[in-house]
């Protein structure tokens, strides 16, 4: 498969460039970028109204918070919103996200084609990423591949699974620590609450709360 339109989400303008400049190295003349998720997302969105999609998303995960986020601020809501609406698009993952997690939810759950780690050798990895998923096969450079073959990862215990449903459901910290005290569950006080929720943030890398709830339901652990 030769791509005629790719797209990349990336905030990072030198990241930009080189990627682009690898595209085009590859033989890739369309190739346009974005710094936002959701601006992303209506990209792809006009180009299959347009009847002209994106054949290649390359997308980071992390992106800058910003007024033009509409409420899609990570790479994973924004790979999800759009396999939704283009599931045959190929998505190429490019990031400094590592933990085991996280690339298991992209490769398995949401069906990313290829993860590649940024890094010293970020953009070979990335050439052999665009070659491999252009001859349709999946792709994970040595890093993610380490990693998903790591042994020891985060689980949940009941507590945990509990305060994370309480959390998906909608329900405030305050509200929370009222259930737990009425079932007599320990512990139950706002501040603890609050600093196990920050505890399970940086277990999932996860940077707002929102994203934790999106990466463990993915992953099936609520």
């Amino acid at each position: 498969m030769t791509y005629s339109k790719v797209l990349v989400a990336e905030d990072n303008d030198s990241i930009i460039k080189g990627v682009v400049l690898k595209l085009r190295e590859l033989g890739v003349d369309n190739v346009q970028h974005s710094q936002f998720c959701y601006d992303a997302f209506l990209k792809v969105k006009k180009a299959l109204k347009d009847k002209n999609p994106y054949q290649l998303l390359v997308c980071d995960l992390l992106f800058t918070p910003s007024s033009k986020s509409n409420g899609m601020s990570s790479g994973q809501e924004l790979i999800t919103a759009i396999k939704k609406i283009q599931p045959d698009i190929k998505v190429i993952v490019f990031t400094v996200e590592d933990k085991q997690l996280i690339i298991k939810s992209l490769l398995k759950d949401i069906k990313v084609e290829a993860y590649v780690c940024k890094g010293l050798d970020g953009l070979k990895e990335l050439d052999k990423a665009i070659q491999a998923v252009g001859k349709n096969q999946d792709y994970t450079c040595p890093k993610a591949t380490a990693a998903l073959n790591q042994k020891n990862v985060v689980q949940l215990d009941a507590y945990e699974k509990q305060l994370l449903q309480l959390v998906a459901n909608g329900l405030k910290h305050q509200e929370i620590s009222d259930h737990l005290k009425s079932k007599n569950i320990s512990p139950n006080s706002v501040r603890s609450i609050e600093d196990h929720m920050s505890k399970l943030r940086d277990n999932f890398n996860a940077a707002t709360t929102p994203q934790l709830i999106f990466l463990v339901h993915n992953l099936g652990l609520i």
